[in-house]
């Protein structure tokens, strides 16, 4: 049990890493592409790579007599909604403002698994997950890039934390009907249909010749490779895997650790500034997301 509670938390740790790394990649695609682009073939190769897998017998599919009303639900909260709530809720807030709105996943999550799971957290984990969102917070807000933020922006990502918070919880509660590559090929599949259909409708007459020029460009596929096959298939397996075994207030408590792999990409990648007030809070978060996973250890 210990050994599958460290593997657990392992997966959580290395998915959130992973996703860290997503906006270099992100940022070397939009050079090239339109967003919609982006996230509809990342999605589509990420499905047409699961279809692989599992057509040479890598992993196993078996959807017959499991329920299947709130595995397709986390499918369209995550990765759907999420992707289409923060693609929109970015564009149209500042980067302080998008960035503290979206570190509040952990505390949502933190009340959605009391009411819906019956998984309370202790105060410990609550101390230290305020610990994190305090930090991430004040990075934002010193990052902030100077651009106004609108009511509908602040909705939409306000609607991306609840479906962060809504996938996590369901991910954890269909972990007793199916494995974690079973979840992931739903969310793919759902995924791939709706982003698909929604860059089609999103860009009309533009579609093909937008998608001509990104599929021209060795820059969009070397991001291509990460988002679809790290970010997306390796990072959702491994998450998924992760609320398999650990609890979703451990496991969402990761996800803070973005911001700190973002700001240390900026740094050793990018060749960024790091301030003494970046170093600190980046400090803080790591402390955070250690003392809530601490307390479960020692409980258990």
């Amino acid at each position: 049990m210990k050994n599958k509670l460290i593997l657990g938390t392992l997966g959580a740790l290395i998915a959130n890493i992973i996703f860290g790394f997503s906006f270099l990649f992100s940022k070397l695609a939009l050079g090239v592409a339109h967003p919609l682009i982006i996230i509809s073939v990342r999605f589509t190769v990420a499905f047409l790579i699961l279809n692989i897998l599992w057509a040479f017998g890598v992993f196993k599919l078996n959807f017959k007599g499991k329920p299947k009303g709130k595995i397709l639900l986390m499918a369209v909260a995550q990765p759907l909604l999420y992707f289409i709530f923060e693609l929109y809720g970015i564009d149209k807030t500042s980067s302080a403002i998008s960035g503290v709105i979206i570190s509040l996943v952990p505390i949502a999550v933190i009340i959605l698994s009391a009411l819906v799971l019956r998984e309370k957290p202790t105060f410990i984990q609550i101390i230290f997950s305020l610990i994190s969102l305090v930090a991430v917070a004040i990075i934002s807000i010193f990052s902030n890039d100077g651009n106004t933020s609108s009511p509908l922006g602040i909705v939409l990502l306000l609607g991306a934390v609840i479906c962060a918070a809504v996938f996590n919880i369901l991910s954890r509660s269909e972990s007793a009907h199916y494995s974690p590559f079973e979840r992931t090929y739903i969310m793919f599949l759902v995924g791939t249909v709706g982003f698909n259909i929604i860059a089609l409708c999103g860009l009309g007459g533009n579609y093909t010749s937008q998608l001509i020029t990104a599929v021209q460009s060795s820059n969009f596929w070397w991001a291509i490779v990460y988002l679809s096959i790290l970010s997306s298939i390796g990072a959702f397996m491994l998450y998924n895997y992760a609320t398999s075994i650990i609890d979703t207030v451990r496991a969402a408590s990761f996800s803070n650790l973005i911001t700190v792999v973002s700001v240390l990409a900026g740094l050793f990648i990018m060749h960024e500034k790091l301030s003494a007030l970046q170093i600190v809070c980046c400090a803080f978060i790591i402390l955070g997301v250690f003392g809530t996973n601490l307390r479960i250890k020692n409980k258990e």
